[in-house]
């Protein structure tokens, strides 16, 4: 997951990587017609929804109305591949990239081959962005998300050896659940105080390429980096994810990493 941390086998399933940013008022989807252009071989599949809630919004889920002749809001843009194992998402208020990984898609290849698409991308996107909302895209937050596979490991096993340190597994007085999940959340990381951390673990199941029913749990880990006036976003973004690979290591167990085929 890191340059010091690989797996010949890893359980990665999807990684997003966004770069939230000051709303750009002025852009509009047309004034970022060429990327449509310029990515149509790699990213050919364009998809215009409405935009998504504000970011910094106090109430995520409030409903706002356009009123009668009022500039219409730039929507939410997604460029995916055919397979749509890769995607580009972007509106005035943020920048993002998701890859999938799992059976039929190549095996996750590094957060460094991310972050490298992810800011060469950006960067072309500021570069239209700045033409012509006469105003350079200022990011104020980084998210690093994270999506593992744990195969053959039931959520509440999964919860069970998190808590105990993977000293115990679950006991249950009645048959088990069809869904279990839960949820922990550090608003300041012990590592860095700029970084909040989401951990989270659900049930997970799915057909193997012999048509084989698989059970097990997804791993999510998440990490909002707050970027300060004067920092650097990319070393904000690199520090998320130093972040998220030592929460990682905390919530997994040896044997499951050496299952991944850890490379030390």
């Amino acid at each position: 997951m890191t340059d010091t941390l690989r797996f010949d086998r890893p359980p990665v399933r999807e990684v997003t990587l966004a770069l939230m940013l000051e709303p750009l008022q002025k852009l509009q989807t047309l004034d970022l017609a060429p990327l449509r252009v310029e990515w149509r071989a790699e990213y050919p599949i364009l998809q215009e929804a409405a935009p998504q809630a504000p970011w910094r919004s106090a109430d995520r889920d409030a409903v706002e109305f356009v009123r009668s002749g009022l500039a219409w809001p730039m929507g939410l843009c997604t460029l995916s591949t055919d397979s749509g194992d890769k995607s580009i998402r972007f509106q005035q208020d943020r920048f993002m990239i998701t890859w999938s990984f799992g059976e039929g898609s190549p095996s996750y290849p590094g957060f460094a081959t991310l972050k490298s698409e992810l800011l060469s991308r950006f960067a072309e996107y500021c570069k239209l962005a700045a033409e012509s909302a006469k105003s350079m895209p200022v990011v104020r937050r980084v998210d690093v998300q994270y999506v593992n596979l744990i195969r053959e490991v039931s959520s509440q096993d999964a919860m069970a050896g998190i808590l105990t340190g993977w000293t115990s597994l679950a006991q249950f007085r009645f048959r088990s659940p069809d869904y279990s999940g839960f949820r922990f959340h550090y608003h300041e990381s012990e590592l860095n105080s700029d970084v909040n951390v989401l951990i989270g673990i659900d049930s997970a199941g799915g057909e193997s390429p012999e048509g084989e029913f698989i059970s097990g749990s997804t791993l999510s880990l998440e990490a909002e980096g707050q970027v300060g006036v004067d920092s650097d976003y990319v070393e904000m973004l690199e520090a998320s994810h130093g972040v998220l690979t030592a929460a990682f290591l905390d919530v997994t167990s040896d044997s499951m990493r050496k299952e991944w085929g850890e490379v030390k």
